[in-house]
This record gives structure tokens, C-alpha cells and sequence, in this order.
């Protein structure tokens, strides 16, 4: 298959593209911040947004499948920049969702969130669990997975949904937790967390998120789904998993706490717990991460500069 992934030049969008090619697919990739080319016959590189929907159709055109992972990321950002947000998660994915219809494209993959969960009463996440979004950033991935199954009715597409849970790797940039805490600790600072870090989440490694996507891709029984993509193995405190980042690094330092209302997070927003149950994905795709945290936390580690931020720097604050 010819397949398009936007949001190609990220993190997610890397691991994507190994096991696609790796599984003899070529692939098309298209981000706004494409930095690298390639000579592979297989590896075509388009530079542009998904706001334009001229590069959008382009891009499209002559492929089988798309696997949609571009959008505003990032809570300082998507908070700070709120019409931004909405226009490049929900106007972008109506353009990738028009020129899959113009192109006649079997199959679309939409990249959602836990966030669209928010505070859920469960200690683990099924796909029906109720909707409870606390961010403009998981309104907007509710409202494009609403417009893909609405296309989907509407003009006999396939589609499948994957939620994921707090995927973290190799290129991902410190504003989220884990590279965050990475990044400090490889400067010999020590990681900030904020309010008492009991909040709990579940971490999963880029390449197991990649896999997932794959088999939803390829296996029939993920057509009109939604699945949960995570890892669930390993559910860890923030507070924890700062200690942990410490541990692997084999540093002498220790976790700095500073009160919720210092960071960049609003705590009327924050999820205190997010557990994902995966199950239905582990019995329809056979899907089952493999890296553990330790050993994640090692790759990110050994990956080299770790870039701060795409937005602001990070601001140290004892």
C-alpha cells in the first residue's frame, strides 16, 4: 500500500513510518517541520500544514491509506493559543477527511486522545467510557472523531480511531513529562514536578504506539473502531517516575515539588488518573506493548539533545 502519515516529521510520525517500511509499504509524509529527506524510492517528503488544502490534496492523491497524527500539541501551547487549536485539529482534519473522499482513499486513521476522557470515575479506561473533556485540546479531538464518523456514514469510508495514552520516545520535545524530566536530569537539574505528584499515569513507548497503529491498519476487525493504544503494564506516579528518570540516570539528585498554581498547568484541567484498558485492542489486533518503562526511559535517554520546547523555554522554578 501507498499510505500518507500527516504529522509524519514527529516523533509518533518516525515510528510510524519505520515499521510501515520495514513491512514493505511506501509511505508519504507530510509536516510543516519536515526536516530531513530521503533517497528511498519509498519515502516521499511534502512540507506544508494541513490548513492548506491544496498541499493536503496533493499529498493525498494516489494513496491508499492515511494515517492522520498532525495537531496542536502540548498543554501551554493549546491552552495559550485556544483559535489555533481549533482550526489546525478540526478545520485541518475536515481537509485531510474532504481530500480522502475526492481521492477515493479505502482507509483513514485518526490519532486521538485519553484526554478526550478526562477525571474517569474507572480505574481503568474502556473505549465506552463516558466523555468528560477538561481541555480545549480534547474538545477538538472529540469534534474530529464526530466529523470522521459522520464522513464515514456519509460517504462509505473506512476509518478506525486510536486513543493514546501518554506516548513518549526518542525526538519528542520536554514539554511533555517524561522527556521533560529526562532533559533535567541529563543537565543535572532535578526534576520539577508539580502539586504532590500523585497523579497517575501510564506511559507508552513510541515504537509499542507504532505498533499499534500498524495492526489497526492491516487487520480487518479494526475497521469503524475505536481502540485505546497504550501500555497499561505499568501505571506510575508522576512523583515516582520522576525518582525512576533519577535512578536510570545513576545521578545523586532528588524530585523538587512546587505548588500547581507555579506551573504550567491550570489544575482545574489536570487529570489526577489515567489508566488505559487496552483489552479490546489485545483481542481483535493481538496488540501488546513490549518496551518497558525502565527501558524506555533508557532509549529516551541514550538519544542524544533532547530539544526544550517548540514554543517557550522551559522556565526553573524551586
Amino acid at each position: 500500500m501507498k499510505i500518507l502519515i500527516t504529522g509524519g516529521g514527529g516523533f509518533i510520525g518516525t515510528a510510524v513510518k519505520d515499521i510501515l517500511l520495514k513491512n514493505g509499504h511506501s509511505v508519504k509524509l507530510l509536516d510543516i517541520n519536515l526536516r530531513e529527506e530521503s533517497n528511498r524510492k519509498d519515502v516521499e517528503h511534502i512540507q506544508g500544514s494541513i490548513l492548506d488544502k491544496y498541499i493536503v490534496s496533493e499529498a493525498v492523491k494516489g494513496c491508499d491509506a492515511v494515517i492522520h497524527l498532525a495537531a496542536m500539541l502540548g498543554v501551554r501551547k493549546t491552552d495559550k493559543l485556544t483559535l489555533q487549536c481549533l482550526n489546525i485539529n478540526i478545520e485541518g482534519s475536515i481537509n485531510i477527511f474532504d481530500a480522502c473522499v475526492k481521492e477515493r482513499v479505502k482507509r483513514i486513521i485518526f490519532s486521538s486522545s485519553s484526554e478526550v476522557y478526562g477525571e474517569s470515575n474507572f480505574e481503568f479506561i474502556l473505549e465506552n467510557s463516558p466523555i468528560q473533556p477538561k481541555s480545549v485540546y480534547a474538545v477538538t479531538k472529540i469534534a474530529a472523531e464526530e466529523y470522521l464518523k459522520a464522513y464515514a456514514k456519509n460517504y462509505d469510508l473506512e476509518y478506525s480511531i486510536v486513543r493514546f495514552f501518554n506516548v513518549y520516545g526518542c525526538g519528542q520535545v520536554a514539554e511533555f513529562v517524561l522527556p521533560r524530566f529526562v532533559h533535567m536530569v541529563m543537565n543535572d537539574l532535578s526534576p520539577i514536578v508539580y502539586g504532590s505528584g500523585e497523579q497517575i499515569r501510564s506511559f507508552c513507548y513510541m515504537d509499542d504506539a507504532a505498533q499499534g497503529i500498524y495492526k489497526v491498519l492491516t487487520n480487518s476487525k479494526g475497521i469503524n473502531q475505536v481502540f485505546n493504544i497504550g501500555n497499561n503494564y505499568e501505571p506510575i506516579s508522576i512523583k515516582d517516575l520522576a525518582i525512576a528518570v533519577i535512578k536510570v540516570s545513576g545521578k545523586k539528585l532528588e524530585p523538587k515539588f512546587i505548588e500547581m498554581k507555579n506551573s504550567d498547568r491550570d489544575s482545574s484541567r489536570e487529570i489526577y488518573a489515567r489508566k488505559p484498558d487496552i483489552s479490546k485492542a489485545q483481542k481483535l489486533l493481538d496488540y501488546s506493548p513490549e518496551t518497558s518503562l525502565v527501558d524506555g526511559i533508557s532509549k529516551v535517554m541514550n538519544s542524544g539533545v533532547i530539544s526544550e520546547t517548540w514554543y517557550e523555554p522551559i522556565k526553573v522554578v524551586y
